[in-house]
C-alpha cells in the first residue's frame, strides 16, 4: 500500500496570475517493493449552480468544454471552466520498501479568473487535482480545495516596466505580479474622505462620512454620523453582501436579489448631534466582482428612526413638579408613546481583497490531504 500526500506552499490562498506551487509525497511503507504507472497534476476551476434559477447559455457551455478538455478534470465534475494543462509526474514509478518520492509541480490559474465564492445561486472553487495509476487498476483522484482571490480589471498586461535602474538594464524585466496587485489595492485603500447627505421632504436628517473609497476584506469601516435639524431617536447600520443574477442567466425573468449581512449595528442617538460607528469586513467572504453570471456587489444599509414632535415639545417631559425651600424641583420621565417613521437609505462600498497571507493566518485553509494508492 502506498501513501500519497499531495500539498501546496503559501497558506492555500493565492492571487490570480501568481505560480501555485505544489508538492507530490509518495511513501511506500510496506516491506516489498511497489511499483504505480503514472501520476499527473494540475489545477481547475469549478462552477456549480442552482438551476432552479440559473441557467448556463449555448456559448458559455462550449466555452467551459473547451477549457476544460483535461480527462481528469472530466472525472471530477462536468461543471469545469479552467483546467490548466497536465504535468506528467512520472511514469513506472518503482518504491524500495520504506522509501518514499516527492515531485513537484506548479499551475497558474488566469487573471480573468474569478475569486473563489460561495452564494445562494452560485459557487466558483478551485482545486488542485492529481491523477494516479496502478497497472491495470482504475484511477486514483486526489484534490485540494485553494481558495482564489482577484481584484477585477487588473490582467497581467496592465503591469508595468520596472524603471531603469541604468542605461544598459534589460528592458524586458518586469515588475512582479504580485507586488504590483497589491499596490493597486494599497491605492484603492488609501484615504479619500466622502461624504453623503440623507435628507426628506421635512428637512436633514444627517450627513454621512466615510474615510475611504475603498475597504479590504477584515478591514473596519467607519462611518461618521452628524444629525441634522430633523429628531433621530435611533440608527441601524447593516453591512450586506449582494448577489445578483444577470438577466442572461435567469431562469424566470426578475429573480430577486439575494442579501446576506455580515455585521449589523444599533445605536441609541436622542439629543445627540454627531456619533461614529464601526463595522468589520470579516475574512472569509469575497469582494466585490462580477462575471457574465453574477454580480456580487457591497453596501451599508441604514435605517434612520425619526421621531415628529411639535417644534415646542422634547423627547422627555417633566412631571411632578413641586416648590421646595432650595427651589424648583423636577422628575424626568420618557414619554409613553413617541410618533416616529423609519427611513431607509443604502449606501454603497467598494470592498477589494488582502493580503493571501494574512487570510491564510486569519481564516483557516487546508494546505494538505492525503490517500492511499
Amino acid at each position: 500500500m502506498v501513501e500519497v500526500t499531495l500539498s501546496v506552499e503559501g497558506g492555500g490562498v493565492y492571487i490570480v496570475g501568481q505560480t501555485i506551487k505544489c508538492a507530490l509525497l509518495v511513501q511506500n511503507n510496506s516491506d516489498v517493493t511497489d511499483r504505480l504507472a503514472w501520476a499527473t497534476g494540475q489545477i481547475s476551476g469549478h462552477v456549480t449552480v442552482d438551476e432552479r434559477h440559473v441557467q448556463i447559455a449555448r456559448e458559455q457551455q462550449e466555452e467551459v468544454v473547451t477549457n476544460s478538455s483535461s480527462a481528469l478534470t472530466k472525472h471530477v465534475a462536468n461543471d469545469c471552466f479552467f483546467s490548466s494543462d497536465p504535468e506528467i509526474l512520472f511514469c513506472d514509478l518503482q518504491l524500495p520498501p520504506q522509501s518514499s518520492k516527492e515531485l513537484k509541480f506548479s499551475g497558474i490559474v488566469p487573471t480573468h479568473s474569478p475569486p473563489s465564492y460561495r452564494g445562494s445561486y452560485i459557487k466558483y472553487s478551485y482545486i488542485v487535482l492529481v491523477g494516479l495509476q496502478r497497472v491495470n487498476k482504475p484511477v486514483t483522484l486526489i484534490n485540494l480545495p485553494i481558495r482564489i482571490i482577484n481584484l477585477p480589471g487588473i490582467t497581467l498586461v496592465d503591469g508595468p516596466k520596472k524603471p531603469l535602474s541604468h542605461p544598459f538594464a534589460p528592458r524586458e524585466e518586469c515588475i512582479n505580479y504580485e507586488d504590483y496587485f497589491m499596490d493597486k489595492v494599497q491605492s484603492l485603500c488609501c484615504k479619500r474622505p466622502r461624504s453623503f447627505e440623507v435628507k426628506t421632504s421635512e428637512g436633514l436628517v444627517s450627513i454621512v462620512r466615510l474615510t475611504k473609497g475603498a475597504y479590504r476584506l477584515g478591514d473596519p469601516i467607519e462611518v461618521n454620523l452628524e444629525f441634522g435639524d430633523l429628531q433621530c431617536v435611533q440608527v441601524t447600520l447593516k453591512l450586506q453582501a449582494l448577489e445578483t443574477l444577470s438577466p442572461e442567466s435567469e431562469v424566470r425573468e426578475g429573480t430577486d436579489t439575494r442579501c446576506t449581512t455580515h455585521d449589523t449595528k444599533t445605536i441609541q442617538c436622542i439629543h445627540t448631534r454627531s456619533t461614529a460607528v464601526t463595522l468589520h469586513i470579516p475574512l472569509n467572504v469575497v469582494n466585490s466582482f462580477s462575471t457574465n453570471i453574477v454580480l456580487v456587489r457591497w453596501q451599508v444599509h441604514f435605517d434612520f428612526v425619526i421621531a415628529h414632535l411639535p417644534q415646542t415639545a422634547e423627547i422627555v417631559d417633566a412631571g411632578l413638579t413641586s416648590v421646595s425651600a432650595k427651589g424648583l424641583d423636577c422628575d424626568w420621565r420618557p414619554l409613553d408613546t413617541l410618533n416616529v417613521s423609519t427611513l431607509s437609505w443604502e449606501l454603497p462600498i467598494r470592498v477589494v481583497p488582502t493580503l493571501p497571507q494574512y487570510i491564510a493566518t486569519i481564516a483557516w485553509q487546508r494546505t494538505q490531504t492525503k490517500d492511499t494508492v
